[in-house]
């Protein structure tokens, strides 16, 4: 990370009241993925437990940074840059299978015997197929903002806003252009996570990701409905978070998908639209907190059951 982004985020998160401390910044890490293809991730240190996160489409593992820091020192993070997006190689083809199967080599290259997975909108969807995968290893598993069902015409304003974005000549341009499709959102905030998502080029600032063609929202949103058969199969603890203000998933939906697993439960996440890690991360690590300490006791009856 560049001083000027270090300095920015540590402006968020001490106006959020989350402990800012330069030894959890997290450091960047390589991953070959079983097809050759070169994934970047960013590894906060902490422990013992470990979350491994996923984040939505046209973002970056940078979007979790300020929910890293919340979780503070006893939760390793390890953020995926989904291929195709951050500091991620680019592909032929995506799919969530072949996303998910990159998150089972993230998993398998760092050996732990337990993890916690969490995504956020495509990155739950992806999270959901890795978890059936991931077996006895998967401690628990949250989805932030994604069901089986979703409202898809709520993010068509921020869609075509994605789609429509040119080069630009500073970040700061493209940040402003952003603030009118999301007004509600910090301009700082929104700063920071265009930083983290655009490149300079020769024409100026452009995307980072591979914008080469249109995302395949057919193929997701079957895939999210695939999601509904998969879940009575994912035994451990399941936490389906939906932010308060976020049209994407509804109240009703919430509480549906939830209930499609054994061991499910929801939470409203007050002040946050659907990008929940951004805007209100403090609210948002104390439901993983809450969630991860869910799955310590599953483990604990589990041993105390054995003969």
């Amino acid at each position: 990370m560049n001083q000027p982004s270090i300095q920015l985020l540590s402006r968020l998160a001490l106006a959020r009241a989350i402990p800012f401390r330069t030894h959890r910044l997290p450091a960047s890490g390589w991953l070959e993925a079983s097809d050759g293809l070169r994934l970047h991730y960013l590894d906060w240190p902490g422990g013992p437990d470990t979350l491994v996160l996923l984040h939505g489409g046209a973002l970056s593992a940078h979007t979790f940074d300020l929910l890293a820091l919340a979780l503070g020192d006893d939760v390793r993070c390890i953020a995926l840059d989904l291929r195709g997006h951050g500091a991620s190689g680019w592909a032929d083809e995506y799919s969530v299978e072949r996303w998910a199967a990159d998150v089972r080599d993230l998993v398998r290259q760092f050996g732990v015997a337990a993890i916690h997975l969490a995504g956020m909108s495509l990155g739950g969807c992806v999270a959901g197929h890795a978890a059936a995968a991931l077996g006895d290893r998967l401690a628990s598993l949250t989805f932030i903002d994604v069901g089986d069902q979703v409202n898809f015409t709520a993010s068509a304003r921020m869609r075509a806003f994605i789609e429509g974005v040119r080069p630009v000549a500073q970040v700061e341009g493209l940040v402003r252009q952003a603030l009118a499709v999301s007004p509600r959102t910090d301009p700082d905030l929104m700063l920071y996570r265009y930083q983290s998502l655009l490149t300079p080029g020769p024409d100026g600032f452009g995307w980072k990701a591979d914008r080469r063609r249109p995302t395949n929202f057919p193929h997701i949103l079957g895939k999210l409905a695939e999601l509904a058969d998969l879940a009575p199969r994912i035994s451990c603890p399941v936490l389906v978070v939906k932010g308060g203000r976020s049209r994407v998933l509804s109240q009703a939906g919430l509480e549906q998908f939830a209930g499609r697993f054994p061991r499910g439960d929801w939470a409203v996440v007050p002040g946050a639209g659907h990008n929940v890690q951004e805007d209100q991360p403090a609210a948002l690590a104390a439901e993983l907190q809450l969630v991860i300490t869910r799955a310590a006791h599953a483990t604990l009856q589990r041993t105390a059951d054995l003969p």
